[in-house]
């Protein structure tokens, strides 16, 4: 049985504010679907991982989060089914065996994360020394440092290939603006002993989004189970991250002289990661997947049309419009290195969303919006 689930992605149009960020999943060796729902974990407590022990060799394992930007603030919120009768505002496995959610069985679990960077040299330092426990739905933790490959402005501090900071005069050592080029985020899921009808057979379910506050969004679409029987359907498992150029809106001047495919405005990027389930991802106007005549629109009901161009990355194409009839891709199994080491097979698509209009397009003044969404379908 198929399943399709509906993202988002809102744009708004009137002052500029465009940032350079990106967060993508890494497997490592962790895993989006398998976790066994009918165990806890040993310790099974919040208190018990605030210590520099790592724990990324546990079952739990997810995988990394890999990120590059401003330092921020990174908060893990649950974006799916919300388990009935909890007594703790945790995340929760529930149970879904046919494309219905369950919320009355389910596991409790929390979060362990782990922060570390590679230099530019390309060592690895883990400066966090200690765990980050992410206990409750919409908790969060502080990244105080940044990370990224751009130069540091003359004058100003920057760092070499080994952390060690100093001005940057244009000609030193000191040219990067980060003293790491990459930041990764290792994150762990441990099961406590709070369940209700865990040993129920069947798939189980976790929608976990990671925002950052500054236009990332990863969401994690995590599978459990329990002896499921062969009737059952698994739910989807996979990664899927947004990154919106515009962290605010954005003035129609910039938009105004773009007027084909060729000439189209980037507005975000969204990736597909998964080594379980093939997809296919389509761009429409309305939740159904079916449209694609957009609109920016406003509060009092002034609106003008804008057009949508997929450039895809992974698989190499071509630009094209968005239109009824050609607004569905599928994802490609290929193999990617980690800039932490090693790398791994998985099913990819990476896209640019872009915006364009029609010639002499002349609309009122105002605050526009619109809604693009991205339907994600299993196929396999």
């Amino acid at each position: 049985m198929k399943q399709s689930t509906p993202i988002l992605i809102l744009l708004l149009l009137c002052c500029s504010a465009v940032f350079s960020a990106s967060l993508t999943y890494n497997r490592a060796t962790g895993n989006l679907d398998g976790f066994a729902v009918n165990i806890s974990d040993s310790p099974n407590i919040p208190s018990g991982y605030t210590n520099a022990t790592e724990v990324w060799e546990k079952t739990g394992f997810i995988g990394r989060l890999l990120y590059q930007g401003e330092p921020c603030t990174f908060t893990f919120s649950n974006i799916g089914p919300v388990a009935s009768y909890t007594t703790n505002n945790r995340f929760y496995f529930t149970l879904n065996t046919n494309g219905t959610p369950n919320t009355e069985v389910w596991r409790e679990f929390f979060l362990v994360t782990r922060a570390k960077g590679i230099t530019h040299g390309g060592s690895q330092h883990d400066f966090s020394t200690v765990n980050s426990v992410i206990a409750n739905n919409s908790g969060s933790f502080i990244l105080n440092v940044g990370a990224g490959t751009e130069l540091a402005s003359v004058g100003e501090v920057g760092y070499d290939t080994n952390r060690n900071s100093g001005v940057y005069t244009g000609t030193n050592a000191f040219r990067y603006k980060y003293p790491y080029s990459a930041i990764w985020i290792d994150v762990t899921l441990i099961r406590t002993t709070s369940a209700r009808s865990s040993t129920t057979r069947g798939y189980y379910e976790s929608h976990i989004q990671i925002t950052t506050g500054g236009g990332l969004s990863q969401t994690l679409y995590l599978g459990g189970m329990y002896n499921p029987r062969s009737s059952h359907t698994e739910p989807n498992a996979y990664a899927f991250s947004i990154e919106e150029l515009y962290t605010s809106a954005f003035p129609f001047s910039e938009l105004e002289n773009r007027n084909s495919v060729a000439a189209s405005m980037e507005v975000a990027t969204i990736k597909y990661v998964s080594h379980v389930d093939q997809a296919e991802i389509s761009i429409a106007s309305n939740a159904a997947g079916t449209a694609a005549a957009f609109y920016f629109t406003t509060s009092d009901g002034s609106y003008f049309p804008f057009r949508v161009a997929y450039d895809a990355v992974t698989p190499n194409l071509s630009p094209v419009e968005i239109t009824p009839a050609s607004n569905t891709f599928t994802t490609v199994s290929t193999t990617v290195a980690s800039p932490v080491g090693g790398s791994y097979t998985a099913n990819r698509l990476e896209e640019k969303i872009k915006l364009f209009v029609p010639v002499n397009t002349n609309p009122a003044e105002g605050l526009y919006s619109s809604t693009i969404y991205i339907l994600v379908t299993q196929i396999d």
